[in-house]
């Protein structure tokens, strides 16, 4: 029985990746049929903590772009790489790291790629090289953010496992010098990546046919951020460092009279709808223009496939989890790194770290493998640049005006990929090492 759930899943989840979109939350549904009327499996929980923590972030990161924050902090990012053009291949990524980290989605990286192609060519730097490491390392500052939907989603099932030791707070212990660290060496790994663009055939055809614009006489009209978006981003930061002091610090969590301490999952819930709330206020903000923002429709999506997807396979992990534990646990922890690849492929076919979250994260803890594994394997999530159809990776090819990023006639010959694997590769060790240590 255990062969033929995993092919539903497996056959579910492939489905659901072709159609693309929201379909592949529905595809979770068909399979739940499946599962329930046709095998009579008993139908596990939905995941309900992961779910709630989810949107309480989206109205948070939401809010703060309604009221300009996110534009705010463009912005900013601008400033601080044109104050150090030359060192545009290893500062962009770095400052895409950042802004992910800040905010919660890989998807701010569209605000920066215009300026990175900008700075690149008034500085003569190839832009590949800094645009593919900033694509790369946006998506693994994901695996560090403490409000992403992938950190809330494995956060809610160690809380709900043995596995004590991983808090909110280890867990950036861990994860951010791992994958910060990893992020840097990404750079470095394509600071002489391609041809100069002097000696770059292409991009001298293509500034002699008038296609690339001379931005030295580009004049920028800089519009002064406003009152509200500096307020907004102040209240949403505000809010981060509040939980991640509570996660360091549970001494300060509300007790109550069956001597239960509130979890720090209910603790994000409840900073981020108030900080939504603030932002609101103090901005006089309509809410209703909350619905419309880029972020809120990105988010929600993630919510969706929290549903649907994650729903079947925690239905099939509950129905097989002495099978896993018996047959399986014995050979991934004499090589762990076997579960490692598996996310990691997972993760190319997704291009979802929360997707790759809800199905991976679940399988790890039923192996019953060290945390360090699971937590080291759950950054390799960030492997959407692999096969490059992800949306980052299409909108980089469109930004590099000189035409230097590119996708390869072979498809996996293309700029993300050494960026990516040395980033990948790096994070993933780095994780092993302190989350012995820390775990």
């Amino acid at each position: 029985m255990f062969w033929i759930e995993l092919i539903i899943v497996l056959a579910i989840i492939f489905w659901g990746v072709r159609k693309g979109g929201t379909f592949l939350a529905m595809a979770g549904g068909v399979g739940m049929l499946i599962m329930t009327f046709v095998l009579h499996v008993k139908p596990s929980d939905p995941p309900i903590t992961v779910i709630l923590i989810m949107i309480a972030v989206i109205c948070a990161a939401s809010t703060m772009q309604a009221c300009g924050g996110l534009e705010f902090m463009v912005k900013m990012a601008e400033k601080i790489l044109r104050k150090n053009p030359q060192m545009i291949t290893v500062l962009a990524p770095v400052v895409a790291y950042l802004f992910t980290f800040m905010c919660g989605t890989g998807h701010i990286v569209y605000s920066l790629l215009p300026v990175i192609n900008e700075i690149s060519l008034e500085t003569g730097v190839r832009p590949e090289r800094p645009i593919s490491a900033a694509i790369v390392s946006s998506q693994q500052a994901i695996t560090a953010c403490p409000i992403a939907a992938a950190t809330v989603a494995i956060l809610a099932f160690m809380a709900d496992s043995s596995y004590t030791s991983v808090n909110l707070f280890t867990l950036l212990l861990v994860c951010v010098p791992a994958t910060l660290i990893g992020t840097i060496a990404a750079a470095f790994s394509v600071i002489k990546k391609g041809k100069e663009l002097a000696d770059d055939p292409e991009f001298q055809a293509r500034v002699a046919s008038g296609l690339i614009e001379d931005f030295s006489k580009k004049k920028v009209e800089e519009k002064p951020a406003t009152k509200n978006a500096k307020i907004s981003v102040a209240i949403f930061l505000g809010a981060m460092v509040v939980i991640v002091l509570l996660g360091a610090f549970q001494s300060f969590l509300p007790k109550f009279a069956d001597d239960s301490v509130l979890p720090m999952t209910s603790v994000i819930e409840i900073f981020m709808l108030v900080a939504a709330a603030i932002m609101v206020i103090a901005s006089k903000l309509n809410s209703d223009k909350i619905l419309d923002q880029p972020v809120f429709r990105t988010g929600m999506f993630a919510v969706v496939l929290a549903f649907g997807l994650c729903w079947l396979v925690n239905t099939f992990i509950g129905d097989q989890a002495s099978f896993i534990t018996d047959n399986m646990s014995a050979l991934t922890n004499r090589y762990p790194w076997i579960y490692i690849i598996a996310v990691f492929i997972v993760g190319a076919i997704t291009t979802s770290q929360s997707s790759t979250t809800m199905i991976m994260v679940p399988i790890g803890i039923a192996l019953g493998l060290p945390a360090n594994i699971i937590v080291a394997g759950w950054i390799a999530c960030s492997s959407n640049y692999f096969i490059p159809a992800s949306g980052q990776c299409v909108a980089a090819l469109a930004f590099d005006s000189a035409g230097t990023t590119k996708i390869g006639k072979f498809v996996l010959n293309h700029s993300y990929m050494v960026p990516g694997l040395v980033c990948t590769i790096v994070s993933v060790l780095v994780a092993i090492g302190l989350g012995a240590i820390v775990f």
